[in-house]
């Protein structure tokens, strides 16, 4: 699963990392290093503009906007379902009725600097962050979808995880869906309604390019937040227990 991950950098390096247009509107408060779901978050999404008079326009142009992580189905009755729905899984997002219409016409992708699991470790739960050993700027496999009425409109996204594949598989049984570079303009496009050849494990997930680093468990606090969420922590000793 993929429930927090760290999105720090400025929306300028983002929009030139995504040929994209900036349309944050000044919603984003940057920079967060534990993005939890319900949160806002930023996505790259591939949509005509509308102009002032809300025609849009015949081609569809990539732009970087604030959403919620936790999808709202256009078709749900409240919100209630957002802190439930922040994943996908890539084995089912084409047929379960709250993904797969956004699936085949609004997908998008996901920025980050990396992700944090959770690995059993001497009997406790130890946080681990993953991100690329060069800095390199990541990005999820994502959905988003409208809910609400014209004018009160909720955006919404989900991240979509796959089987963890190599070292990752140690820390956790799945992971996002880390897309490559030479994927993204297929993910975007609104023209392609089943990309089923990019729900594959990322082809680096077995690790010669991510760092799996051991983090405080300060992370667990939601509420916590700051550079020193993802400093290379020394896993706890086992408690001594007497007997």
């Amino acid at each position: 699963m993929c429930g927090r991950y760290v999105s720090v950098r400025s929306n300028e390096d983002l929009t030139d990392e995504f040929d994209a247009i900036d349309a944050t509107n000044d919603e984003w408060e940057a920079p967060n290093y534990n993005v939890a779901p319900t949160d806002p978050v930023r996505v790259v999404v591939n949509r005509p503009l509308r102009d002032a008079d809300g025609t849009p326009a015949k081609t569809p142009t990539r732009q970087l906007r604030v959403v919620s992580w936790g999808l709202v189905p256009s078709w749900a009755k409240d919100r209630k379902t957002q802190g439930k729905m922040f994943n996908a899984r890539t084995e089912s997002v084409a047929t379960t009725n709250a993904f797969r219409r956004a699936y085949a016409k609004r997908r998008c992708l996901v920025p980050a600097e990396g992700w944090y699991e959770w690995q059993l470790v001497a009997g406790r739960k130890q946080p681990v962050y993953m991100t690329p050993e060069d800095g390199h700027p990541i990005a999820f496999a994502g959905l988003y979808e409208f809910w609400g009425e014209r004018g009160e409109t909720l955006t919404t996204c989900t991240i979509l995880t796959a089987p963890a594949a190599g070292v990752l598989a140690d820390v956790h049984d799945r992971m996002p869906l880390v897309l490559p570079r030479s994927a993204h303009a297929r993910w975007l496009d609104p023209a392609v309604d089943d990309p089923q050849d990019l729900l594959a494990a990322w082809d680096e997930a077995a690790g010669e390019q991510l760092e799996l680093r051991p983090v405080a468990t300060l992370v667990n606090k939601v509420d916590n937040d700051g550079p020193q969420l993802v400093a290379r922590a020394e896993p706890q000793p086992e408690e001594q227990r007497l007997f």
